[in-house]
């Protein structure tokens, strides 16, 4: 194990039915961040957290699936959920994508420890599952997530743009 912070251990492993709740209490605290910078797309729904438990419960029985979490001291302190899928029939990149949408961890400061030891861990299931890219999802405003994934070598593909009526 590598020594993190605070003497803390990481281990990243991979999720369990146990793990569901706090997976889900960390993404709702990212959520209603990302609220703030956007109201209207990332708006908390009633029931959220109910529906979520009941996404992460179904992800887990998914082989196209893969859910990793990183613990310190038996607390969950983040979490990645990658997704093995072809590419639309319009690209052919030469081989499988591992989509990472669900991704946090618990505080910003824990990108460059945590998340890197996240996403490196998923990559390398991901690689023996034959991906050979990774598309990651992350909410516009969040800078230190932007700076992470863009010093772990990833680059912008594509920008979502959204409005009101």
């Amino acid at each position: 194990m590598m020594k993190l912070f605070s003497g803390m251990n990481a281990k990243i492993r991979f999720a369990t039915l146990s793990d569901i709740d706090s997976m889900v209490t960390l993404s709702r605290q990212k959520r209603l961040t990302y609220e703030k910078d956007q109201p209207v797309f990332w708006r908390h729904a009633e029931q959220a957290e109910e529906s979520q438990t009941q996404w992460f419960l179904q992800l887990l029985e998914r082989v196209d699936h893969i859910l990793l979490i990183a613990e310190c001291d038996k607390k969950l302190n983040g979490f990645i959920i990658g997704r093995i899928m072809k590419a639309p029939e319009v690209y052919d990149p030469g081989g499988l994508t591992l989509m990472v949408d669900d991704f946090c961890v618990k505080n910003s400061d824990l990108w460059q420890t945590i998340g890197y030891r996240l996403l490196l861990q998923l990559k390398q299931v991901a690689k023996q599952k034959g991906a050979i890219q990774v598309v990651a999802v992350c909410g516009n405003n969040d800078a230190p997530k932007v700076n992470f994934l863009e010093k772990s070598g990833l680059k912008v593909a594509s920008k979502w743009f959204v409005g009101n009526f």
